[in-house]
């Protein structure tokens, strides 16, 4: 029997309310966490409250999505514009839960690994655009359990899980492999990350651009890279493995550079001008995740 006996459509169906809420919570993540204030900072037991006027904000209007819709945008007692980056978030973790069983194999590891790690970066991303910070709070536990991750199939190398992917059509996927599984016919798995893998990640996710932004501090006198980036790479190397960490890595500067550039020749920013580099980080992840490995292989051919 598979794992649950439900199409993938309904899966995204009941998948997608839970991500709205826990995108209406990311919501309180990014706006609570970078506060100076101790008791500003409190997720747990401070109620939701107007930024502006501390007014407590009713039930109904903290509905995911349609709170902001209904209230059109401003705050219910004071007025104040509420930035269109809630509903943003809440959609994007709403859309990330309802295609989750269509790009991995519902109730497996890897699903909850995706999951986990798409939520984390829409959050860092927010957080990190809108206030240039990215939490400890948030990637210290990230670094533990990209290693935790890599524990279950250890145990269990050889666990199947059934899925429906259609009507009449049942495939089975590895229950335990910490590794990629695409979507819809979950053969051709991608190499797993192992706990040494993971461990090297983590250990070089922090260590080169540590280096970098050493080598970039001693020759420009001041910092290249914040320690928020080194955490977010650290964590990332242990999701993924150490190859596809360096891959983010990269691919973050190149966008960051795509960026920067144009920016300092419109004299916008200058060399000392802060860019959001945990943003390009962000972006670059789903990029090389998915498709790491078949542009290194095509930029191999090119060169070759």
């Amino acid at each position: 029997m598979p794992f649950i006996d439900l199409p993938p459509w309904m899966i995204s169906l009941l998948l997608a309310p839970f991500g709205l809420v826990l995108g209406s919570f990311g919501n309180v993540l990014i706006h609570r966490l970078p506060q100076e204030d101790p008791a500003e900072r409190n997720v747990v037991t401070k109620a939701s409250h107007c930024p502006a006027c501390k007014a407590r904000i009713k039930p109904w209007h903290n509905v995911p999505l349609l709170g902001w819709l209904w209230l059109r945008g401003r705050c219910a007692e004071c007025g104040w514009r509420i930035p269109g980056r809630y509903p943003l978030v809440e959609l994007l973790t709403g859309l990330l839960f309802a295609a989750s069983p269509w790009i991995f194999p519902f109730g497996t590891l890897i699903w909850l690994k995706g999951l986990v790690c798409g939520y984390a970066l829409i959050v860092l991303f927010f957080t990190d655009f809108t206030e240039m910070m990215l939490p400890d709070v948030i990637q210290f536990p990230l670094m533990a359990l990209g290693v935790l991750l890599t524990l279950p199939q250890l145990l269990r190398p050889e666990t199947l899980v059934n899925i429906w992917t259609a009507p009449g059509a049942l495939l089975q996927a590895l229950a335990f492999h910490n590794g990629l599984q695409p979507a819809p016919g979950y053969q051709g798995f991608e190499p797993t990350v192992t706990w040494q893998a993971s461990l090297i990640g983590l250990a070089v996710g922090y260590g080169v651009p540590a280096l970098m932004n050493l080598l970039y501090k001693a020759i420009r006198k001041t910092d290249g890279l914040g320690m928020g980036d080194f955490k977010m790479l650290a964590w990332l190397g242990a999701f993924w493995g150490w190859a596809p960490m360096l891959g983010i890595l990269f691919l973050g500067a190149g966008l960051g550079a795509a960026v920067g550039v144009p920016l300092m020749l419109m004299r916008r920013s200058t060399g000392q001008t802060m860019l959001p580099f945990g943003c390009f980080l962000a972006l670059a992840t789903p990029i090389v995740v998915f498709f790491g490995r078949a542009l290194w292989l095509g930029y191999l051919g090119w060169v070759g």
